[in-house]
């Protein structure tokens, strides 16, 4: 997985999460803070993602954000990897 940087952080490939009734795809750092703050999951460190994803500006933090999603996404039995 790698995080492109221009004016919106992206995820390249997108990050397909598991969802009740259907897969999410994930594409953006927006897109990830946006379903982490709706679908809250106790493992890993999760207010710790979420800022790392609120102040994420330079391609460091931006890497770093991206990484703890996905790590918080696998603590947690969100991604899906069935057509990967």
């Amino acid at each position: 997985m790698a995080i492109t940087s221009s004016t919106t952080a992206a995820f390249t490939p997108p990050l397909r999460l598991k969802g009740e009734a259907e897969a999410m795809v994930i594409r953006t750092l927006d897109e990830a803070l946006v379903f982490a703050e709706r679908n809250p999951h106790p493992e890993g460190d999760y207010g710790g993602m979420i800022r790392r994803l609120q102040g994420a500006h330079r391609e460091e933090d931006l890497i770093e954000a991206a990484n703890a999603f996905r790590w918080w996404c696998e603590a947690n039995g969100l991604l899906d990897e069935s057509l990967g």
